[in-house]
């Protein structure tokens, strides 16, 4: 009660009291009066004091209002900072065109928009072009098929592009359209949205309507163009190769089960802690590559903070290692600890000697299923690969049938 409303109150008893008093000094006679006025009195105190309590109660609930409003206040406002802080410390990790661009400095595009350059790398590929149309984000994307081309068995690998690159960016870094004759695959280069600054990305989260960096469902997109691809021809299975950004997405598509889906790789691209989403995901092949000294996507995790919904770990993304047990799991076998590599590859250019070691599990594993890691130990984000990348990288995918 406030402190004017209990003033109030004390007055009022002591008028009643006053007036008492009065009453019992005046004589007999004045007694019928008397009581009446008392009786008066007594029935406007009790009104009065009604209404004190009523007008206390609307107070408090006026005041719980208040504190539940302000609370919706709060959440709202730590909910903006949680989401403000995914997209800094997103944008910090997919910085891939820069480092792309500037480890290949001596390398030039063609002229044109993203659709432009992109023909003009794969034209001379021997293959033939084709355009996929998706009406429902109104962009077109490259497909590329081999001359000789086998309804029903002729693959096709899906190459996504990191953060801040494009199609032309991730044709020029791993030139996968230049063997569609000789390793007779099909290959598809889409090309992520542009966010608020215009910068190409992929949402590898079931995260699709709150706008910003997640305001995109990549999963649905990927999964319609691959359908429409199918337009053009009968392909056999699907392969996804990403980069960075586009090897986040490649994990997630993996996840959800994109039909005829039968292996994907990734380089220098993990996933999130947080692995509700892969929560009932198929078996499938998966060949993570990764580089021991990459300061964007690291690779043992992001441990620079403690992600509440993995029990208090210290991650924000899972490292390679982690990527690998993972889908070991799926597949019904365990990564052991203390596995040896089966080889050691000469893949990286900026690193003198074999510097990539292969391991794979040799069984357990659901038929036909292989999880393979290619640790690039002292490679950084952008490796300088060349042919030999190409070569293993194609070797590995197309085995997975």
């Amino acid at each position: 009660m406030s402190t004017a409303a209990l003033w109030r109150r004390r007055t009022l008893a002591a008028c009643i009291l006053l007036a008492a008093s009065l009453l019992a000094c005046s004589g007999g006679s004045e007694d019928s009066t008397n009581d009446r006025q008392l009786a008066e009195l007594e029935a406007k105190a009790s009104s009065l004091e009604e209404s004190l309590n009523a007008l206390t109660a609307e107070n408090a609930g006026l005041k719980r209002e208040v504190t539940s409003l302000r609370g919706h206040l709060d959440d709202r406002d730590a909910r903006l900072r949680e989401l403000e802080e995914i997209a800094s410390k997103m944008e910090s990790a997919f910085t891939d065109k820069e480092e792309w661009s500037k480890s290949k400095t001596e390398w030039s595009l063609p002229e044109g928009d993203v659709l432009e350059r992109t023909v003009s790398l794969v034209e001379n590929s021997g293959g033939e072009v084709h355009y996929v149309d998706h009406p429902g984000r109104g962009d077109r994307t490259v497909l590329v098929t081999p001359r000789e081309f086998v309804d029903g068995e002729t693959p096709l690998i899906v190459s996504l592009h990191g953060f801040g690159g494009d199609s032309a960016y991730q044709a020029t870094y791993v030139p996968l359209h230049e063997r569609v004759n000789t390793d007779g695959f099909a290959l598809l280069l889409p090309n992520g949205a542009l966010n608020a600054e215009g910068i190409r990305f992929w949402n590898p989260t079931d995260e699709c309507c709150d706008g910003g960096k997640s305001g995109e469902d990549d999963v649905s997109y990927l999964t319609e163009l691959v359908a429409d691809a199918r337009r053009v021809g009968d392909f056999g299975p699907v392969y996804f190769f990403g980069y960075s950004n586009g090897g986040f997405m490649s994990h997630h598509m993996a996840c959800k089960g994109l039909p005829g889906l039968r292996a994907v790789a990734s380089l220098a691209g993990t996933s999130y802690v947080e692995d509700s989403s892969c929560d009932g995901a198929p078996p499938v092949s998966v060949l993570h590559i990764h580089g021991t000294e990459d300061s964007v996507i690291l690779f043992d995790g992001d441990a620079t903070e403690s992600d509440p919904k993995s029990g208090g770990e210290a991650a924000f993304y899972a490292g390679a290692r982690d990527m690998v047990t993972r889908w070991s799991q799926r597949a019904g076998c365990d990564w052991p600890e203390d596995l040896q590599p089966y080889a050691t590859l000469d893949l990286d250019h900026y690193v003198p000697g074999p510097e990539t070691q292969a391991f794979r599990l040799e069984s357990g594993c659901a038929d036909g299923i292989s999880i393979e890691l290619w640790m690039g130990v002292g490679s950084g984000h952008s490796p300088d690969y060349g042919d030999g990348f190409i070569d293993a990288l194609l070797e590995w995918l197309l085995s997975q049938e």
